[in-house]
Parts: C-alpha cells; sequence; structure tokens
C-alpha cells in the first residue's frame, strides 16, 4: 500500500495535493518540490516467518525439553545480545529467568505467567564477548518448582558503541527494576543500552537515527535504513527488543535532507521525532520536499501505510518567520527556519506539545483544529495577532530547546499542566541573551491553561555551568516510580562527549555517566530509561 504527500509548482496560498487522503494545506513557496510517499512494506516478511517455521519445528520435534534446551542467539538477526529458548514439558508450567549480573542489581529477570507445556522464551539483557548463565525456573500449578541452568555464549560488541565511563551509581536510588537499562539513542549508527555498572546489555545491528520510542504494545518504534550502508534513513520498523519486525514503512527519499546543510552526510526524511497517537496511528516530523524543512508533520495509518493528516506549521506562524528568516544558513539553500526537535501528545484535550529550536519555542496545538492554544518563549518580534498566545509569568525564555514532553498530573489540579524539557540555552532567534551559552539545563514548568500563566518549579543544569553546555541536541525524561528525571547533556566537548545525569527531585545526582570514542555524529541524541521486559510486551512465536 503506497500513500503519497504530493506538492506541485505553486505559489503562496495554493494547497498541497494530498494522494488518496483528501486532507488539504498551504505551500509557501514557488519552488519545484518533490513528492513524500510512504510504502507499507511487507517484503521482509516471507524470510521472517520462515526463520519462525524453523523455530516452531524445533519446537514441535519433541527433542527439547528442561533437559535439553534449545537455544537460539539473535533469532532474528538483529540483536546480538538477545536468545530464544525452545523446549516442552511434560505438564503446564510457567517460567521465570534470569540473567546473572555482576551483581544483584544488575541482575534482569522477567516472570512470564502462563501455564503451558510449549515455551519459547525470550531472553535479553546478555553481556557481550561472555559465557552468560542464565536460571530458568519452572513452576508447575501445584506450586513445585525447578530450577535449570543454561549457558550462552556471546560474540564482541560492534566498535561504532561508546566507551562508557560510570562516574557515580547509587542503585539504591535509580529507578531501574528488574530490567531497566538506560537507553543511548543516537543521532546515527547503533542504539545501545547500558546497565548502573556501564556495561552493554542490549544493542541492535540495525543503524537507527533519533527514533526510538516504546509504543503502547511494549514494541519499538525505530527509524532506519534499508541497509546500515545505505545514505538515507527513510524505513520506519515497528519492531521489538529481539529484532523481530511487527511492521515496515518505507519513505521515499526525494525529500530527504540532513542536518549539515551540505551535500555530504546522511539524509533523513523523518528527522527528529514520531510518536505514537491514541487511535494508533503515527505522527512524524517530515521534510516535505519543499524548499522550507523541518517544519511539518503527517500522521500515517498505522494499518495501511496512508497519510491521513498533515499540519504545515506555515500555515499556523507568522509569514515572515519563515519569508525573511535568517538566524542559521544552509550550504544546500534549504531555509529551516522552525527545527522542529519534538512533538508529543497531551490526552487531557487532544492536543500536541511541539519544540521549534530555531525559534526558540515551545507551543501547544489542537490537534482537532490546528489552533495554537498556548506560546512558551519571548514575545518579542512576534505580531500582535498572536501575543494573545503568550503565558505570563516570570520564566526565563528557553534557547534552541529539546524534547518537550507531558509529565503525568503532578499538583491535583486539572487546571495545570506540568512540561519537561531540555534547554540547551543558546539563543537563536529570540532566546535569554544575558544567559545564553553559559550552560544547559532540563526544567519543568506549570501551566495554568485557565488563567494563561507560567511557573517554574523544577531545573538541573545551571550548576554544572559551560563544562556541560550543549549547542544542539539533549533530552530530559521523567521516570514515574521516583520522580526522578534522566537528564542527556549530548553534545558535551563539541560533539566529542555526551553525559547522561539521573537526579532526584531534589537535585542529588544518583546516577553520572559519561560516553566518549564513538563516531563522528553517533552521540546521545536522547537518553531513555526503558525495561527489556515491560509490561505490554508479549512475545509470540507466530
Amino acid at each position: 500500500m503506497k500513500t503519497t504527500l504530493k506538492k506541485v509548482t505553486c505559489f503562496l496560498g495554493m494547497s498541497i495535493c494530498l494522494a488518496g487522503c483528501g486532507v488539504s494545506g498551504s505551500v509557501s513557496n514557488d519552488v519545484e518540490a518533490e513528492e513524500l510517499s510512504v510504502t507499507l512494506n511487507s517484503e521482509w516478511k516471507e524470510d521472517q516467518d520462515d526463520e519462525e517455521a524453523e523455530y516452531q519445528a524445533l519446537l514441535d520435534s519433541g527433542e527439547y525439553n528442561e533437559e535439553n534446551i534449545y537455544v537460539k542467539l539473535d533469532p532474528y538477526d538483529a540483536s546480538p545480545l538477545s536468545a530464544l529458548l525452545l523446549f516442552q514439558t511434560d505438564e503446564a508450567m510457567k517460567v521465570d529467568i534470569s540473567v546473572a549480573g555482576k551483581d544483584e542489581r544488575s541482575t534482569i529477570k522477567n516472570s512470564f505467567s502462563e501455564y503451558t507445556t510449549a515455551h519459547s522464551i525470550p531472553v535479553l539483557g546478555l553481556y557481550a564477548d561472555t559465557e552468560n548463565e542464565v536460571t530458568v525456573t519452572l513452576t508447575n500449578e501445584t506450586g513445585e518448582s525447578m530450577e535449570k541452568t543454561v549457558t550462552i555464549k556471546t560474540g564482541t560488541l560492534p566498535k561504532s558503541i561508546a566507551s562508557i565511563d560510570v562516574k557515580e551509581a547509587d542503585t539504591q536510588k535509580m529507578e531501574i527494576g528488574d530490567s531497566e537499562l538506560t537507553f543511548a539513542v543516537p543521532s546515527t549508527r547503533r542504539p545501545y543500552a547500558f546497565d548502573a555498572n556501564g556495561d552493554v546489555r542490549w544493542y541492535s545491528t540495525r543503524y537507527n537515527s533519533h527514533i526510538f520510542q516504546e509504543l503502547n504494545n511494549g514494541n519499538l518504534l525505530f527509524l532506519t535504513k534499508e541497509a546500515n550502508d545505505a545514505n538515507t534513513y527513510n524505513v520506519l520498523l515497528e519492531t521489538d527488543y529481539l529484532g523481530k519486525i511487527y511492521n515496515r514503512y518505507d519513505f521515499s527519499s526525494s525529500s530527504a535532507s540532513n542536518d549539515t546543510g551540505t551535500s555530504e552526510g546522511e539524509m533523513t526524511v523523518i528527522h527528529h521525532d514520531g510518536i505514537e497517537l491514541p487511535s494508533g496511528n503515527f505522527l512524524l516530523t517530515v521534510n516535505d520536499g519543499s524548499n522550507y524543512i523541518e517544519d511539518t508533520m503527517i500522521e500515517v495509518n498505522r494499518e495501511t501505510g496512508e497519510i491521513e493528516k498533515t499540519i504545515d506549521l506555515k500555515d499556523l506562524l507568522p509569514e515572515s518567520f519563515y519569508e525573511d528568516y535568517d538566524s542559521t544558513s544552509r550550504e544546500d539553500g534549504k531555509v529551516d527556519w522552525f527545527h522542529q526537535n519534538s512533538v508529543d501528545y497531551d490526552e487531557a484535550d487532544n492536543s500536541i506539545i511541539i519544540s521549534g529550536r530555531h525559534q526558540d519555542t515551545v507551543m501547544k496545538i489542537d490537534y482537532a483544529t490546528n489552533e495554537i492554544k498556548w506560546i512558551m518563549g519571548d514575545s518579542s518580534g512576534w505580531p500582535e495577532s498572536y501575543q494573545k498566545y503568550f503565558l505570563d509569568g516570570d520564566v526565563k525564555a528557553s534557547g534552541g530547546q529539546h524534547a518537550a514532553i507531558v509529565l503525568p498530573d503532578q499538583d491535583d489540579d486539572a487546571a495545570t499542566t506540568d512540561v519537561l524539557f531540555y534547554d540547551n540555552n543558546i539563543s537563536v532567534t529570540r532566546g535569554d541573551e544575558d544567559t545564553s551559552e553559559k550552560y544547559s539545563e532540563a526544567r519543568q514548568v506549570r501551566i495554568n491553561e485557565e488563567e494563561m500563566t507560567i511557573e517554574e518549579i523544577w531545573n538541573f543544569g545551571e550548576e554544572l555551568g559551560e563544562d556541560y553546555f550543549t549547542r544542539i541536541i539533549g533530552s530530559a525524561r521523567y521516570l514515574a516510580d521516583t520522580s526522578n528525571r534522566l537528564v542527556n547533556f549530548g553534545y558535551r566537548d563539541e560533539g566529542k562527549t555526551s553525559s547522561i545525569i539521573e537526579v532526584t527531585e531534589y537535585g542529588e545526582t544518583v546516577f553520572n555517566v559519561d560516553l566518549t570514542d564513538f563516531p563522528t555524529s553517533a552521540w546521545s541524541y536522547r537518553a531513555e530509561r526503558f525495561s527489556l521486559y515491560n509490561e505490554n510486551w508479549e512475545y509470540q512465536l507466530n
């Protein structure tokens, strides 16, 4: 199934043609534009089905039981620190597994609640270049248990994974659970995850750029390429930590661009973010093929790959912002006037919150009507008609910020919304000039949408000073069980170091790690704390 966002040669005010979906917007330049198309690709499925048929045949063979467990390392050729255990038992049993760690807090555990006689058990969180000891506990319905040990030998790590230096790790105060790891989501190359000791316990053989999100069903939304040596990130996968693919969406490369603004370097169509909407569809930040880049979002139907909606930010914001933009420049002549680097959905009112680095602006948009609800930032230079959207409060304007997200309710007040974001604190167009480039920080603000007010209630980073200033990339994440925050200073030392710090709501550092010695642009664009065995994921051998 293929659907197309097609822009024809046109002039200001004429419409975008969205083939097959009946949605219209506008284009604001008279440049010949390419078409952006999405194809739901199923060509991979036959090979994966053949692999799983082999595993099913092994499971059904009767050769493997609790005394002779079949082990398949990296069953989908994408997750080398994973394995699949296949065996049968005479009576229905449930399974618990434990991958032995270097200490109790680095041991990875999971319980599978189903009582069955046919077992296909995913093992995640192995160490590289190690004979891993995995304990398999079998319990029948009367509560009787037995333990078996499986040894799984793994290969060495690829050189593209960073050196990991843990400077501090208070595991009693960190949020790590039974299988939680810290994930380094790269701008390019392999994503990987490490434990509190700094040992890598998961990585993908598939290159990844920017988009690495957990979905409601426990799978991953994962941006990659047709092959690692290809030039363009234009393949969006729904996959899992074992490497199994569930859906694949191919995007045409005609509208691809890069962040360098030159003719060299890797390209991308979906550039900075992608999220799952309540409908299950995906909302993606894309380049639309026009001369203006990183200012468009599309909603892609998860089941068909059709483009169901487009939001062109040129329709919402002042014409002068993009027509007269000169705060940054590019050798390729493209105009990156907004540079949208995040989008998050607020289920409380069916709206989205977006961050525009090159306007030093965070704003909320009604998703049904595309109308602006509020704007956070410096209102100077905005037309009078936009002044009503600005929040009132003594809060420093952000600069070049990233990763604005809505937090769970913090104060039992339905009128307020808390937003956490990473403030790079570099004034691109209208950020705070007095503090620009002196430090970067994670910030939490509370917005009263009835009174249109804003107050800052938490921050971390200013005390670290210029040494932790990062002019590009970065993230801040809220860890719900502890109320800790995971802050990623991703571009220290002009991109030579990424530093990830977990800090409590009271400002106490409980985890501090430096990533170094990685290839160019393989820094940590974002840092996430995810569980390998999240509560929504259930592996099935189909």
